[in-house]
């Protein structure tokens, strides 16, 4: 194909991302997307998956990107003296973040049967919106599953039938926050910053506790284990409206549970409903798929998502397993993505959570 047929197409693409009509997928088949196509989809997938939509989320424009990160020193500037110089030094360390996409390439495979479409409300104009929402939700529910588990010590995506090289190829937000080792080499993926007490190793890890007990025996949640995390973090973190605890739906119900034990008008409030579970008043947020071994304290914004503007959609109508299996087509839809975590000393990690519904 001519470099002329392949801009021309590229062209019609961009059109019709832009236009207001819905877009389909013979429009877009077999082309890289338009930067604008890969956006929406990423604010679709923002909209699905709650935390995604609660993560700082955003296209990258080349497969190695990085994010500027600064310090927060207690203190940040100096005196002046009358008819003296500005000569003192920041105290205001600043570094990088850095998304590393390459050799991180990831599809679904849609393949919806003819019947399918005499069972839908899409007419055959609109099958094309069918298998967009069906790529939405899919990417939507891996992407969350692999920030959240991918290259964990525990609790990991082959621990759930996921395949190995899933955790050898990513590294999740759990798996970051257990120490990003990478940061350390010459095409790691961070320069990364702490506070001005924090020793340089420790800048690649998340402050953590553990709560399993002398023996290693994991132990339950309970108000002890937020009161320590809350005061491991440090204090310029704490922000009661932004700082939240993560954890599986089940860590959530059990500490529910917990407080009913309570002969007093909390123990009712939280039987009737009538009381969000909110310990020293941070908010606490079950996610689906994250792994009851561990929790998380800090702000969403914290945990970074990065998705290679440069998707690739491709769909085939005419082949033999199409027609012997009556398939409508078969359609791939492969990016490229990376999980960071923007500032470590920014959070703490729980670990050593015993599974409420083991």
């Amino acid at each position: 194909m001519s470099t002329n047929t392949i801009d021309a197409v590229r062209q019609q693409n961009q059109e019709a991302a832009l236009s207001q009509k819905d877009v389909g997928l013979a429009e877009l088949d077999g082309f890289q997307l338009p930067s604008d196509v890969t956006e929406e989809f990423l604010e679709r997938m923002q909209k699905e998956v709650p935390i995604l939509g609660m993560a700082d989320t955003m296209t990258l424009e080349r497969l190695e990107q990085e994010v500027p990160q600064f310090g927060v020193p207690q203190l940040s500037g100096s005196v002046r003296a009358e008819e003296g110089t500005r000569t003192a030094n920041s105290a205001v360390e600043s570094g990088y973040v850095k998304f590393n996409a390459t050799d991180k390439s990831y599809y679904i495979l849609v393949e919806p049967k003819r019947d399918a479409l005499k069972n839908t409300h899409y007419g055959p104009e609109q099958f094309g919106d069918y298998i967009v929402d069906q790529f939405v939700q899919r990417w939507g529910n891996d992407v969350a599953l692999i920030g959240m588990r991918a290259g964990a010590s525990s609790g990991n995506l082959q621990s759930i039938g996921g395949a190995a090289e899933l955790d050898s190829t990513w590294d999740g937000w759990i798996a970051r926050a257990e120490g990003d080792t990478q940061s350390q080499d010459d095409v790691g993926d961070s320069t990364r910053i702490g506070l001005e007490d924090t020793a340089t190793a420790d800048a690649d890890t998340m402050p953590s506790i553990d709560n399993t007990d002398g023996s290693g025996n994991p132990q339950p949640i309970d108000t002890d284990v937020f009161n320590t995390t809350i005061q491991t973090l440090d204090s310029r973190y704490r922000d009661t409206d932004r700082t939240v605890f993560f954890c599986n739906p089940d860590q959530v119900q059990q500490y529910a549970m917990n407080l009913t034990q309570r002969e007093d008008p909390l123990g009712s409030a939280v039987i009737f409903g009538d009381s969000d579970l909110t310990p020293f008043d941070y908010d606490i947020v079950g996610v689906n798929g994250w792994p009851t071994e561990y929790a998380m304290f800090t702000d969403p914004d914290n945990l970074a998502f990065g998705l290679f503007e440069q998707m690739e959609l491709d769909q085939t109508t005419d082949t033999d397993k199409v027609h012997e299996e009556r398939l409508h087509s078969r359609n791939w839809l492969e990016g490229q993505f990376d999980f960071q975590i923007k500032e470590m000393q920014a959070g703490v990690l729980v670990t050593g959570l015993e599974d409420p519904v083991a």
